[in-house]
């Protein structure tokens, strides 16, 4: 999430998750902070049964330097010539006699990449995906795709979350964190959890503050600003649980990273790997207001608020399919509108709809019910256009059964999101055959729908 101009240790609450079998990942990691070389020996086991439609991608930077079967056999595998892309990853499938292995319960991989330093220097975006070396840290989320990551073809979904035990080298890291488990000093650790969770890496040498419900790493507020942020952060979390009826208990991991993409003074980019909240472009001890325990600047609450309320569309709710996108940002932002107008009062919500609004006026977008491919719903329509649908259903029913027919959303297990399922969540939240028929009509089948939007 971007923000501006607008706009973790541990454990989770993990009864409200989709109960699924989740791969294990165990090996070595071995890390360079000054070449940016990342070499990785791991074993991938508890594989899910998928058949033969499965595939595994690592991000396109690496090189396989063998695919091993459970009983150490080196085996064959496609995607090293003219290899397809998913995301940030290439895919491969492994082979046996040019068919592809059904079913393989175990793998050994082990690979090289080296990734560029931006030590002084920029690339001309940063984001989730890019595996981010700047000299004296490395930041790889889980969308980097840095670990080898199992995708089910049948149900569209990305098997991010593993159960690990792994050990991490960095001779040149004073701090070692894998999400999941608490930061260790470096060169050395081992790490575990028995929890599935997206193993999100920061390495490199930073300070470790906590505080009774978070941990911050790479930050330097003091008490009183450590109180300010947590305090806020708490505020957010009470107003979701409130809302959607889930309780929200984890104690969060806050990052502070330096963006590899140049940023103008006052612009901060995140992203949420819970339990972990990465902040890149800012200083956070100079957005706290010790005096009046609050953000300085307004527009920081909103900002939080997307990233805190992805405890629920993007952990609870894991999205996939067509309407990935909407599920997991569009819905963020909504929501991030809601917390911010139950602190500050419908003045915000109102400037917010109203200023989407100017800015979108000649925005053209291909319906929800047409969507067919998830990148479909790009950036502006993720972030942007898709609080507006949400905005323009709760005009129709009311902000209380909008908030049903999120709960509802969250409540559905192992479901594939896509318009059918935004349909089925939306009738069984209590929203009528004839008030979906219209809501659609109006809503859903514009090509704009700014000029229905109050505020």
């Amino acid at each position: 999430m971007v923000k501006k101009l607008v706009l973790a240790v541990l454990p989770i609450l993990f009864s409200y998750f989709v109960v699924a079998q989740n791969p294990h990942l165990s090996g070595t990691v071995n890390v360079d902070l000054q070449t940016g070389q990342i070499t990785c020996d791991f074993n991938l086991t508890n594989i899910p049964d998928l058949g033969k439609e499965y595939q595994i991608l690592l991000n396109k930077g690496f090189n396989i330097k063998h695919l091993k079967n459970a009983k150490g056999e080196m085996i064959a595998y496609d995607g090293f010539y003219n290899g397809k892309m998913r995301g940030e990853g290439l895919t491969y499938l492994p082979k046996n006699e040019d068919k592809v292995i059904e079913n393989p319960k175990q793998l050994e991989i082990n690979y090289t990449g080296a990734f560029p330093i931006y030590a002084n220097e920029y690339n001309f975006t940063d984001f989730k995906g890019l595996i981010a070396f700047n000299g004296k840290t490395l930041r790889a989320a889980e969308q980097s795709k840095w670990y080898p990551i199992i995708y089910d073809v049948k149900k569209d979904q990305l098997l991010e979350q593993v159960t690990y035990e792994i050990t991490i080298k960095c001779s040149n890291a004073a701090q070692i964190f894998v999400n999941g488990d608490q930061p260790k000093p470096g060169p050395e650790a081992k790490f575990k959890s028995d929890v599935a969770i997206a193993p999100l890496l920061f390495i490199g040498n930073y300070k470790v503050q906590q505080t009774s419900n978070a941990l911050f790493l790479n930050t330097d507020m003091n008490k009183a600003q450590l109180a300010v942020f947590e305090m806020e952060i708490a505020e957010m979390k009470a107003y979701y649980q409130k809302k959607l009826g889930i309780p929200y208990h984890t104690k969060n991991v806050i990052i502070e990273h330096t963006a590899v993409e140049k940023f103008n003074k006052g612009r901060i980019w995140g992203f949420a790997t819970y339990p972990t909240i990465a902040i890149a472009g800012g200083n956070l001890a100079e957005t706290v207001d010790e005096v009046n325990k609050k953000f300085k600047d307004s527009t920081d609450y909103p900002f939080y608020a997307h990233e805190v309320a992805h405890y629920y569309f993007g952990n609870v709710l894991q999205p996939n399919s067509t309407l990935f996108w909407f599920f997991l940002e569009s819905t963020a932002e909504y929501l991030s509108v809601k917390a911010t107008e139950a602190k500050f009062g419908k003045i915000y919500s109102n400037a917010y709809f109203k200023n989407a609004c100017l800015n979108l006026k000649n925005f053209k977008v291909v319906p929800l019910n047409k969507i067919t491919e998830i990148n479909q719903i790009g950036g502006t329509y993720r972030y942007n256009y898709g609080p507006l649908i949400l905005r323009g259903l709760e005009q129709m029913i009311g902000e209380k059964r909008t908030f049903e027919f999120l709960k509802a959303c969250l409540k559905a297990k192992s479901k594939t999101t896509d318009y059918a399922f935004f349909k089925d969540q939306a009738l069984l939240s209590g929203i009528t055959e004839a008030e979906w028929i219209a809501f659609e009509k109006q809503f859903i089948e514009s090509e704009n729908v700014t000029d229905l939007i109050k505020y």
